[in-house]
C-alpha cells in the first residue's frame, strides 16, 4: 500500500439519511503527502466526520468534511491570486480543478487516514486530525487577507504538483485497495506492451512497441505516474518501497535522477549512477568513481567521498570514507537512516550496537595492529582502541555483557573487565589462561595465569583458586574439547548400523495411523483431535510428494515424524523454524508458536551479546512452571526446529526422534 490522501464529494455525510458509499465521487489524490490545496479547500468550515470506508471509522471521526460551496468559493478566490499559467498543461490542470469542483456534490471530504501515523479512535489520532483542521483554518484565513507569502506554493502551481495534487474523477479508486487487475479489462493498456505489475509502485510497467526501452508507469485506474511521453528509461522501481524511483532519459541514458511516487522529479538527472539507500538518502557516483551521499527529497549534500554504503542489522548504515591513497584502513563509520553521522568514519570496523546498552565495538589499525575500543550511540569513544580483543558473540555483534561488565584483553595481552562507561574494572595483571574466550571467561569469573599457574579470578581482579600449571590446564581443556568433538583416542570401529528409509508410497502403505496419531500427540500436547488432523494433513501431502523421495527412520511411522512436526508447525501453529541468527525473534516466540503458555513470554533478562542459546534457555525457563519443555527436533545445525512437549512426554519424544534419525534436544 502507498499512503495516499484524497478529496471526495458526497451528497450526504455518514450518519445522515441517504448516505451511500456507492455514490461517492472522486476529485483528486496525492501519494505520501497532503497537498496544501487540499487543506485550503477544506477550509475554515472543516469538521471531523466518520468515514465507514475504514472499519474503525464507521462510528469514529477520522476525516474532515466541509460544505462544497465553501471549497468552490476558496478556489475562485485563489484563482484570482495565482500567477498566469506558464503552459498549456497548467491551463488544462486548472480547468480540471474548476470543473471537478463545480460538478461536485454538496459535501467535500478530505481523507487523510493513511497519512496519520496513529490508529483511528486513539487520542493521538484525534490530536493529529485537529492539527490538520487548524492548518486548514489558517490557510483559509490567509486566503481571506490575500497573504501571498502563506499561499506561495499554490500561486505558481502548474500541472499536477505536490501543492495541488492530481485531479481526476478516477480518484475514487482510493476508496478501495489498489490492486492488479486483468490487463485485458483496462482499455488504456490496449496497444501497449505490459512488462509486468510493480507491486511497490502499484503500477503496470508498460512500453510502446515502437520504443521498447522507454518505460511508463500507470495505475490500474489510469493515472500515469510516468507517462511514456517523458521517454524515461531504466526505471529503478525496486526503490519504490522507500518512496522513490530512479530514472534516466532516452536521450541521456548515462545520467540518472530520482522521481517520487507521484512521478515528480526531485533530483534531476546527472552523469553517473544513483543508489537509493533509505527513504531519506541516495548515493550518487560520478563516472570517475567519486561518490557522495545526498539527502532526499531536496538533494542536499550530506557527505562527500562516501562509499560502500550498506544497511546493517541494527538499523543503521555502514559507510566508508573515500581516500586519495587507496588506504582503506580507519575509514569506516556509521550513519542513521536520515544521514546523521552516528560514528565518524575513522575506524577499521564498527560492529553492531546493542539493543539495551547502546554501545558498539570499534577497531583501528594502530602501528600495524588492529586494536579495539568501545563507542556509544552518540559516537563518543568510551574505551580507546587499545585492546587486543573485546568480547562479542560474533565478529559483528555488540559487546557481550556479564554482570554489566565486558571481557577484554589489553594490548599487552592481559585480561581485564570493562565497565559500561569503558573504564577498566581493575588494573590488568594477568594474561588469560586459554586463547579461547569461551574457556577463559565464565559467567562470573575468569581463568588467568600467574607465575605459570592457572587461577580463577573474579570480575574485580581478585584471585580465587589455584589450579594446575598453565600447560596442564590447557592440555586438560584441549582433551575435553577433543573428547566432546569425537577427536579423542580412536576406539574400535563399530559396524555401522543400517539406516532404513521409506518412500512416500511405502509410508502410506505400511504406516499405522494409530501410531502416527500417538506420535503427533507428543507434538500437540496430547490433543487427540489435533493429532488426528495433523496425521490426515501429513498423509495427504505425502500422497502428492515426489515418489522418489526417501525419509529415514527405523519404521515407516518414525520416518514420518519430522513430517508430522512440519505439519504441526506450519498448519497448526505448534512449532517454528528459526535461523541461528534470529535471536531478535526470541522475544516474539509467541507469534511463531501460538500456544497460551508463550503469549506472556518476555525476555526480560536479555543482555547485549546474548545469542540463540541464551534465548532458548530463557524460553525453557518460562515454560517449566507450565510443565512444558521446549524441544529442537534436530540439533547441531544452523536451524532450530522448535516445538513444545509436555514434561512427562519428553523422554518419549526423544526416543521417537532418535528412531527418525534426528538429533533431538530437550531444553
Amino acid at each position: 500500500m502507498i499512503n495516499t490522501s484524497a478529496l471526495f464529494s458526497t451528497a450526504f455525510l455518514p450518519g445522515q439519511a441517504g448516505f451511500d458509499t456507492d455514490a461517492i465521487t472522486g476529485l483528486t489524490e496525492w501519494r505520501r503527502d497532503i497537498p496544501v490545496l487540499f487543506k485550503l479547500l477544506i477550509g475554515a468550515g472543516a469538521q471531523a466526520a466518520a468515514w465507514p470506508i475504514y472499519g474503525a471509522g464507521e462510528g469514529c471521526p477520522c476525516v474532515l468534511a466541509a460544505p462544497m460551496p465553501q471549497a468552490q468559493a476558496s478556489w475562485q478566490a485563489l484563482s484570482t491570486l495565482m500567477d498566469r499559467p506558464r503552459d498549456a498543461a497548467a491551463i488544462v490542470a486548472r480547468s480540471a480543478i474548476s470543473a471537478l469542483l463545480a460538478g461536485g456534490q454538496p459535501w467535500l471530504i478530505l481523507d487523510c487516514v493513511q497519512l496519520i501515523a496513529h490508529d483511528i479512535g486513539t487520542p493521538e489520532y484525534a490530536a493529529a486530525l485537529e492539527v490538520l483542521r487548524a492548518e486548514a483554518h489558517a490557510l483559509h484565513a490567509a486566503l481571506l487577507r490575500g497573504d501571498r507569502d502563506a499561499l506561495a506554493p499554490l500561486l505558481s502551481a502548474g500541472a499536477a504538483s505536490p501543492a495541488t495534487g492530481h485531479w481526476s474523477a478516477t480518484a475514487d479508486a482510493q476508496l478501495a485497495d489498489v490492486e492488479e487487475l486483468d490487463v485485458d479489462e483496462l482499455p488504456f493498456l490496449q496497444g501497449l506492451e505490459v512488462a509486468g505489475w510493480e507491486e511497490d509502485a502499484l503500477c503496470y510497467a508498460v512500453s510502446a512497441a515502437s520504443e521498447p526501452d522507454v518505460t511508463g508507469l500507470v495505475t490500474p485506474y489510469g493515472r500515469w505516474i510516468v507517462p511514456l511521453s517523458q521517454r524515461y528509461v531504466e526505471l529503478g522501481v525496486y526503490y519504490a518501497e522507500d518512496g522513490w524511483i530512479t530514472f534516466a532519459t532516452a536521450d541521456a541514458p548515462d545520467a540518472h535522477g530520482v522521481l517520487d511516487l507521484n512521478g515528480t522529479v526531485v533530483l534531476p538527472p546527472a552523469p553517473g549512477a544513483l543508489y537509493v539507500i533509505s527513504p531519506h538518502l541516495v548515493q550518487q557516483i560520478d563516472p570517475d568513481g567519486a561518490s557522495r551521499l545526498l539527502r532526499l527529497p531536496d538533494g542536499a549534500l550530506l557527505m562527500d567521498g562516501a562509499d560502500n554504503i550498506c544497511q546493517r542489522d541494527d538499523g543503521l548504515i555502514d559507510i566508508e570514507r573515500q581516500t586519495a591513497d587507496d588506504d582503506e584502513r580507519n575509514v569506516h563509520g556509521v550513519i542513521d537512516r536520515t544521514g546523521k553521522v552516528v560514528v565518524p568514519p575513522i575506524y577499521s570496523c564498527v560492529q553492531e550496537f546493542g539493543t539495551k546498552k547502546r554501545m558498539a565495538i570499534v577497531s583501528q589499525r594502530v602501528a600495524g595492529r588492529f586494536l579495539f575500543g568501545l563507542v556509544n550511540s552518540q559516537g563518543e569513544l568510551l574505551a580507546p582502541c587499545q585492546y587486543e580483543a573485546i568480547d562479542g558473540a560474533t565478529t559483528s555483534s555488540p559487546p557481550k555483557l556479564r554482570k554489566n561488565l565486558i571481557f577484554a584483553i589489553d594490548a599487552q595481552g592481559l585480561a581485564c573487565m570493562l565497565t559500561l562507561d569503558g573504564k577498566p574494572a581493575f588494573t590488568p595483571l594477568y594474561p588469560p589462561a586459554h586463547h579461547l574466550r569461551g574457556v577463559t571467561v565464565q559467567s562470573d569469573f575468569l581463568y588467568v595465569v600467574k607465575e605459570g599457574m592457572a587461577w580463577s579470578m573474579d570480575f574485580t581482579g581478585q584471585l580465587l583458586e589455584q589450579f594446575d600449571t598453565a600447560e596442564n590446564f590447557k592440555a586438560a581443556v584441549t582433551a575435553q574439547l577433543s573428547e566432546s568433538m569425537g577427536l579423542g583416542k580412536k576406539k574400535p570401529e563399530k559396524k555401522p548400523s543400517t539406516r532404513r528409509s521409506y518412500t512416500p508410497a511405502q509410508i502410506l502403505a505400511k504406516a499405522d495411523r494409530a501410531q502416527l496419531r500417538g506420535m503427533a500427540a507428543l507434538l500437540l500436547q496430547g490433543e487427540a483431535a489435533l493429532a488426528a488432523r495433523c496425521v490426515d494433513i501429513t498423509l495427504e501431502e505425502l500422497a502428492e510428494d515426489d515418489p522418489e523421495e526417501e525419509y529415514d527412520g527405523d519404521t515407516p511411522e518414525a520416518a514420518c515424524f519430522f513430517l508430522l512436526w512440519s505439519t504441526a508447525a506450519d498448519a497448526l501453529g505448534h512449532g517454528a523454524t528459526l535461523d541461528w541468527k534470529a535471536v531478535d525473534e526470541v522475544p516474539r516466540i509467541g507469534q511463531h508458536i501460538g500456544l497460551p503458555a508463550l503469549q506472556d513470554f518476555r525476555w526480560a533478562q536479555r543482555e547485549d551479546g546474548d545469542a540463540m542459546a541464551e534465548g532458548l534457555a530463557a524460553i525453557a525457563a518460562h515454560l517449566a512452571p507450565h510443565q512444558l519443555r521446549l524441544v529442537n527436533l534436530h540439533g547441531g545445525e544452523d536451524t532450530y526446529y522448535l516445538g513444545l512437549v509436555r514434561a512427562p512426554d519428553a523422554a518419549a519424544f526423544s526416543t521417537v526422534a532418535l528412531q527418525a534419525a534426528l538429533r533431538p534436544v530437550v531444553y
